[in-house]
């Protein structure tokens, strides 16, 4: 009876031991779906240049193709294939879902920024500039924290006097190396593309994104200038929206990557307060300006809409003086 006992106490011990054992091995080898995403961002809120290597590496890479005109509400031409292959490798098992942007998706659009420094990869600024605002997590605050991280790397470039066409393309390459969704007029021109040679629908003068760029609060309307100082303006504000966001969003971050956020952002503000561009003293034509939006409404792309100076009655827009 004595041995009988003796038994099983050991038994239950040995079993015990086991699931000891296995609980401590679990998360090794039981990794949670969140797993790659939580990697990125932990990098990111570590600020650690190696690690944030690592946790990017090994995904799909896009393919530079020539850009095309992307109609509101229309996935991007990259969606439903390496952006696609990106998300499914971070773990989304429904592909890259960007309306809205899930944990995946917008991890996704991390990579991209931090890996490629191309934004211009990722259709639709406002989807991301919404998210940065308003989104919640893990994915949301790693699109955050390396969006600050690019940015604040390109404030040197962009917080300056910008006089000249050499340094209105570096600044414009630099915020399309930041901030997910940005103009593809704002790659081709801070690559170093020949205006003559880009095609009339990217151009700084007709481009539709750039005409919603000046059209937005920090804007000086659709109707400013001409050339690569009407695209250069296009995309400081969409630099000055894009740190707007990541200020909004703040209070939703969670404690770690608020604090790094916070870091960031007054890196970003400072260099913003810095800038300085020559302004133009032309305007596009009224009946150029009625052409363009008619032409681009026929293709599904409006450039019109209730923030534009076009669309609300009052005076010309303003010419700035050289």
């Amino acid at each position: 009876m004595v041995l009988t006992v003796v038994l099983v106490f050991k038994r239950l011990a040995g079993m015990l031991a086991l699931g000891a054992a296995a609980s401590l091995l679990a998360p090794i080898g039981c990794k949670s779906p969140m797993a790659k995403i939580d990697a990125v961002r932990d990098a990111l809120v570590a600020d650690d240049a190696s690690a944030i290597r690592d946790a990017v590496a090994g995904y799909a890479t896009c393919s530079d193709a020539p850009p095309v005109v992307v109609p509101p509400g229309k996935p991007g031409p990259h969606d439903d294939g390496c952006l696609a292959e990106i998300a499914n490798g971070l773990g989304s098992k429904l592909g890259f879902q960007p309306n809205p942007p899930d944990h995946a998706a917008a991890t996704t659009a991390a990579v991209v920024i931090l890996r490629d420094g191309r934004g211009d990869w990722l259709a639709h600024a406002d989807t991301w500039l919404g998210d940065m605002k308003n989104g919640k997590g893990a994915g949301h605050d790693a699109l955050r924290l390396a969006v600050a991280r690019k940015m604040a790397e390109a404030a040197p470039i962009v917080g300056r006097k910008i006089d000249d066409d050499e340094a209105a393309r570096a600044a414009m390459r630099a915020v399309v190396g930041a901030v997910p969704g940005a103009c593809p007029t704002y790659w081709l021109l801070g690559s170093g593309a020949d205006p003559k040679t880009i095609p009339p629908e990217h151009g700084a003068d007709h481009s539709a994104c750039v005409h919603k760029d000046l059209s937005r609060r920090e804007g000086p309307g659709g109707s400013y200038g001409e050339g690569t100082f009407r695209a250069l303006e296009g995309a400081l504000a969409l630099w000055r929206e894009t740190e707007r966001a990541l200020r909004m969003g703040l209070p939703l971050a969670g404690p770690g990557p608020k604090a790094m956020l916070e870091k960031k952002l007054a890196v970003i503000e400072e260099a913003t307060r810095k800038i300085e561009t020559k302004k133009l003293d032309t305007t596009i034509p009224s009946a150029m300006l009625g052409f363009m939006n008619e032409v681009h409404a026929e293709a599904g792309v409006p450039i019109v809409d209730a923030g534009t100076d076009a669309a609300r009655p009052g005076p010309p827009p303003l010419r700035f003086p050289r």
